[in-house]
């Protein structure tokens, strides 16, 4: 079977998992929409409501800023669409708990876009801590680092991603690593945090520590540098360590798993879901936390949370 698939948002992330979709055979891409005069190639849509009321959109990929999502889930659902919604879920817990209910509600197949749901590298990572590869009393650390926020390939959402409102590091790119420690050693609690912020209002550096019953991760992300975009993390415990870096890349003694992106096992993933099957998507739930751990972050300023 064929799944039809709408996207909602045409920008550089819609636009690349049309790609993806388009190289599945399992799927093919019915209509598009964007409220700017943007190119894709994809047939246009001529509102949202068109998009899902169209009989042959089987799911649903929300591709719009993070203010969107709560209103774009809410008719998916209603709709009875499938959906794979981007990360973040939503910038307020408030919101994500409302797509949460929403998707609940109608009895949605629904899940998130994080791909360390299912690249191989934070896959094998899960695998080296659920079998107690790296020892006990572990430690997790993050380290990210950006030349300029937004990055440079950013520019054409530029608009919202340097905002406070619901842009910034911490909900775009830090979210993805909480989610894998939430998955790598269960539910999370922000035990400190501090954020420093720029003239624009959006943070420029963060440390904080999250204390998971297995592990005490800790965060250090900021705009400085010349790299455009650093990115470290490492667990360690008694046996040994194991390093993501280059977002894809994994290093455990003499093994490596070289990078790849993992778009498409995100969209072989949400064939299964739309399919009913069992699959490895982020959870709408498991969003909704890494909302509550992220927001947590950013509520203030220097201090314990």
């Amino acid at each position: 079977m064929t799944y039809g698939i709408g996207v909602v948002g045409l920008g550089i992330m819609g636009r690349r998992m049309i790609e993806s979709f388009a190289a599945n055979p399992d799927f093919s891409v019915v209509a598009g929409y964007d409220p700017a005069p943007v190119e894709a190639a994809v047939p246009r849509a001529g509102s949202v409501e068109a998009l899902l009321a169209d009989p042959a959109v089987r799911g649903v990929y929300i591709a719009s800023p993070p203010a969107t999502h709560e209103a774009l889930v809410s008719a998916a659902a209603r709709a009875g669409k499938a959906i794979l919604c981007e990360k973040p879920l939503a910038a307020s817990v408030e919101s994500a708990r409302a797509c949460l209910a929403a998707v609940e509600r109608a009895g949605a197949r629904a899940a998130v876009n994080f791909p360390f749901a299912t690249a191989p590298a934070a896959v094998r990572l899960g695998e080296l801590v659920a079998r107690g590869a790296l020892g006990e009393e572990l430690s997790a650390h993050l380290t990210v680092r950006f030349r300029t926020w937004p990055r440079g390939w950013q520019h054409g959402a530029a608009g919202w991603l340097a905002g406070p409102e619901q842009g910034g590091f911490t909900r775009e790119v830090v979210s993805h690593v909480v989610l894998l420690a939430l998955r790598l050693f269960g539910p999370g609690r922000l035990v400190e945090r501090e954020v420093e912020r720029g003239p624009a209002g959006t943070e420029t550096r963060i440390r904080a520590t999250v204390r998971h019953a297995a592990c005490r991760f800790t965060i250090d992300g900021a705009v400085a540098g010349e790299i455009d975009d650093f990115n470290r993390f490492e667990v360690s415990g008694a046996k040994g360590s194991a390093v993501l870096s280059d977002w894809y890349r994994l290093r455990h003694g003499d093994e490596e798993i070289a990078p790849a992106r993992a778009d498409a096992h995100q969209v072989a993933e949400f064939g299964k879901l739309i399919a009913g099957e069992p699959n490895r998507l982020a959870t709408f739930a498991e969003a909704a936390a890494v909302v509550e751990i992220v927001e947590g972050i950013l509520a203030g300023g220097p201090g314990p949370a």
